[in-house]
């Protein structure tokens, strides 16, 4: 490719940058108005950030930086300048502005030069002086306790992904159970056992500790299998994830496994023999709606299953998968004070006839996704140039900021 060539996709990119980062920048003013003015809550939204990621079809990490920005953006105004004129990127902004306020001019200067990495890296390690309320790197106080965590979640091949932050002692423990069912799988003759299999080993054996029965069964594997009468019947498991056929022939003849069968994709019901929903039947409604199933919730696990219809009179709605939904605490609660109505048939596809529809407080129709307007022609231009970070090693060393100027009482 001739220099020519190269130097015409440098300005095109750059002009594209320019544009969505100016574009980032109004849609940061948008949402410094909603957060002042409460907007995200006439909906029955958790937060900003959940209300944001619904309307604007984002993720949720991408609508924390907007709100992040959003709600410290008067404490930075040169860097909101530049991040208006389109010459910060958003992962930019909402990185720097995490920097006490008195840093404003310099941390904007810096942050058209470094790339995100390195200017997060300032940001948490540099000794900054405290602004009020918060340590030396600008975030509160609890910060300094650390505690243990961990998250779950599947990816979009189905695959189980794990990732944990342990304090000292904490870890010592899982490492001291991991090595030890490691060498109990390892001493039955299993050569190749690896970490993974000990991770499962330890779960197998917590499992195996529960003794009450409707207990053990409400944390069983549930596998659902759709068109079992046929020559190659479905074996799914949460999150719609299918099995391999060589694993679902395992699990077919595994008397272990609880299987679910549907016509359709739509397990047989319980009908109106009882209120409260069974385990089987409540663990088939959380593998369809993967969590709270209102509009801008992203809430996916420690839901609540609602009878759409009321079961008890004068509705006598059945107890059947049709007329039941997960919602989080939150929005059940919302139900039943009458703030958000809830009509329609469950197991429909949302925006097919007679599915679900959701209402506000004021009986508007609370939209299933984000509704973007085309755009009429092209966006204003930039008032700034957008130049990409220089990617060169950064000078832990070099890097300064002027303290705060001390501010004296009053003599007068």
């Amino acid at each position: 490719m001739i220099r020519a060539q190269l130097d015409s996709i440098y300005r095109d990119v750059a002009a594209v940058c320019g544009h969505l980062n100016a574009q980032h920048a109004q849609l940061v003013r948008l949402t410094e108005t909603v957060v002042r003015d409460g907007v995200w809550a006439d909906t029955g939204c958790r937060s900003v950030s959940n209300w944001l990621a619904w309307q604007a079809g984002v993720s949720s990490s991408t609508a924390r930086k907007i709100v992040t920005v959003a709600e410290r953006a008067e404490k930075h105004p040169a860097l909101m300048a530049a991040f208006d004129a389109g010459e910060l990127s958003l992962d930019q902004a909402s990185t720097a502005i995490r920097a006490p306020a008195y840093t404003d001019s310099e941390i904007s200067r810096l942050a058209t030069q470094l790339t995100v990495g390195q200017l997060s890296y300032v940001v948490r390690k540099y000794p900054f002086e405290p602004e009020s309320g918060d340590t030396p790197n600008g975030t509160p106080a609890e910060a300094d306790t650390v505690e243990s965590s961990a998250t779950m979640w599947v990816d979009d091949a189905g695959i189980g992904q794990l990732q944990a932050n342990l304090t000292p002692d904490d870890y010592r423990i899982v490492d001291a159970a991991m090595r030890e069912a490691r060498d109990a799988l390892f001493q039955t003759g299993r050569a190749d056992v690896d970490w993974g299999d000990a991770l499962v080993e330890i779960a197998n054996r917590s499992l195996d500790t529960v003794t009450d029965a409707a207990r053990r069964d409400r944390f069983r594997v549930h596998m659902y299998i759709n068109g079992v009468d046929s020559d190659d019947p479905a074996v799914l498991f949460a999150y719609n994830w299918r099995a391999p056929d060589a694993l679902r022939d395992l699990f077919l003849c595994d008397a272990a496994v609880l299987p679910v069968y549907t016509i359709d994709g739509v397990p047989v019901s319980v009908g109106r023999a009882q209120y409260i929903v069974p385990d089987r039947t409540r663990r088939v409604v959380e593998h369809r709606d993967h969590g709270c199933r209102v509009p801008g919730c992203s809430q996916r696990r420690w839901v609540q299953v609602h009878h759409i219809v009321h079961y008890g009179p004068p509705d006598n709605g059945p107890t059947d998968t049709w007329n039941l939904i997960c919602l989080c605490p939150h929005h059940h609660r919302l139900h039943h004070r009458g703030k958000l109505g809830i009509t329609g048939n469950a197991d429909l596809t949302p925006g097919t006839r007679r599915a679900v529809v959701f209402t506000d407080a004021r009986g508007r129709c609370i939209a299933p996704g984000a509704t973007p307007v085309a755009p009429g022609g092209p966006p204003p231009e930039p008032s700034g140039t957008w130049r990409h970070p220089l990617g060169e090693r950064l000078q832990h060393w070099a890097v300064y900021f002027n303290p705060p100027r001390p501010t004296h009482a009053d003599t007068n």
